[in-house]
């Protein structure tokens, strides 16, 4: 018999016993189910036509997932004794068509819910291989980078060394260049400890993955300042602007996952905006998207993204960069981690003409 059910309202829930099956004939209807671990699977959408429930149907099986109408729909219900009493009045024939297609129904949805296991758990795999990766990649860019003033600091020490070497007249010029050589060890002292406390900020936080209360504008300066180390060598310029007054700016949150956003979104741009070091400019801005979000803008202006693949970005393992080494899960990555971490968006803005423009969006107040 038809039932109705109104959007956002639950048709079976995880773990209750059921013994019926429902075919959608109208609207669409949710999939979704925890693991033992409390975490959420998004299992798909079905929609006119398509059925679940066939497991508690055939075996009084209690229900694996949650399924939830996303908009007002109505289904066609098969209960377990109208099951029996439409068995018992067909063929033999009929009835091995009958659990046939029932049998091929939960052979794909066993299928869909394991490849979704299986690629949660290579995002998963892939998300911490990123954060070395990353973390290895600005290891190797600090160290090259404190090299300057650590270089500069040993000229000001020799000019210093020199002039002290043996006594000599004080004479105002002497006085001059060991202020200035001073000066100069002084500048670059604080460089190299900017570097480091920079890094030890952000690699703190890639590792801890613990909310902690910061200057939200401060972090994603901080990262943009590290992560220029490397793309510099492939001419690309970072412009940052932050548009939040001080009393917007702290953030309860996760520095480590916004840093890592930032990161895929910036190694995206090298990798693809502008390939093979042909360099350019990219806009990163932080500000408040209304009362309740921030927004943070990763925008360049390289080769874009055709229409016609825009749709499938954040896909996993989706990629037209494969010869050149990617995966396809820079930007599954980050959509994952904007969705399910910071409970946010992330949108590519459409229309541009030239480039392209990731829009993140994330509460200013984290839910528990």
């Amino acid at each position: 018999m038809p039932i109705s059910i109104q959007a956002d309202q639950a048709v079976l829930r995880q773990g209750e016993h059921s013994a019926v099956m429902y075919i959608v004939i109208k609207g669409r209807v949710g999939v979704e189910r925890r693991d033992k671990n409390g975490e959420l699977i998004k299992l798909g959408e079905l929609t006119l036509h398509e059925s679940f429930g066939e497991n508690a149907l055939l075996g009084r099986d209690i229900c694996r997932a949650t399924v939830t109408a996303l908009e007002d729909s109505e289904f066609l219900t098969i209960d377990r004794n109208h099951f029996m009493e439409v068995v018992r009045q067909v063929s033999l024939e009929e009835m091995i068509d009958i659990f046939s297609a029932l049998g091929a129904q939960v052979q794909l949805s066993s299928e869909i819910e394991f490849e979704q296991t299986l690629t949660r758990r290579t995002l998963a795999a892939q998300m911490e291989a990123e954060k070395q990766r990353a973390l290895t990649e600005m290891v190797a860019g600090v160290a090259h980078e404190i090299n300057t003033p650590l270089s500069a600091i040993n000229a000001a020490v020799s000019i210093m060394a020199r002039e002290l070497a043996a006594p000599k007249e004080v004479t105002t010029q002497r006085a001059a260049d060991i202020a200035e050589s001073l000066e100069l060890m002084r500048r670059n002292v604080e460089r190299a400890h900017r570097l480091v406390q920079d890094f030890k900020k952000i690699s703190v936080g890639h590792l801890r993955d613990e909310k902690e209360l910061f200057d939200v504008a401060e972090a994603v300066e901080e990262t943009v300042s590290l992560v220029l180390v490397n793309l510099k060598r492939s001419q690309i310029a970072v412009n940052f602007v932050n548009r939040l007054t001080i009393e917007q700016r702290n953030w309860d949150g996760y520095r480590g996952v916004l840093s890592q956003i930032l990161i895929n979104l910036l190694t995206n741009a090298e990798r693809h905006a502008y390939p093979n070091g042909i360099g350019g400019d990219v806009d990163v801005v932080i500000e408040l998207a209304d009362d309740n979000n921030y927004r943070l803008t990763v925008q360049d202006y390289g080769k874009g993204i055709p229409m016609e693949i825009q749709p499938r970005i954040f896909e996993p393992f989706f990629t037209t960069g494969r010869s050149n080494g990617g995966t396809g899960l820079g930007l599954a990555i980050v959509h994952n981690l904007v969705t399910n971490v910071l409970k946010g968006e992330v949108h590519l803005r459409p229309g541009l003409q030239k480039g392209c423009s990731f829009l993140v969006t994330f509460p200013r107040v984290l839910p528990d």
